[in-house]
């Protein structure tokens, strides 16, 4: 299965990368993926260990959140060596969100 095969049946998308800026509308693998989901209409969440730029930008095309990893101001090591709890507790936070709006 391809990746629209998956974003035929997706509700939404979670993706990231190291950094997320304005270079990342330009060829940046986050792009792509946000894109394609754009033509489905799934939403996009993409998840980074530091988000730089307009998220109007971003928004524009397909990524519908960027949300930083890190809770606040650690080291590159900090981050790459809890990048597993760092991510999974992001996307805990992303969802949380999420979920408030469907409970009204």
């Amino acid at each position: 299965m391809g990746l629209t095969d998956y974003l035929k049946e997706a509700s939404l998308v979670f993706t990231g990368e190291g950094r997320i800026d304005t270079q990342t509308l330009f060829g940046k693998a986050v792009a792509g993926v946000a894109a394609k989901a754009k033509a489905f209409n799934v939403p996009v969440v993409a998840l980074a260990g530091a988000v730089d730029g307009d998220s109007k930008g971003f928004s524009r095309h397909g990524i519908n959140a960027a949300l930083s990893i890190t809770p606040g101001p650690i080291t590159l090591k900090e981050s790459m060596a809890n990048a597993e709890k760092l991510i999974a507790d992001a996307a805990e936070r992303a969802l949380r969100l999420i979920l408030i709006r469907l409970e009204k």
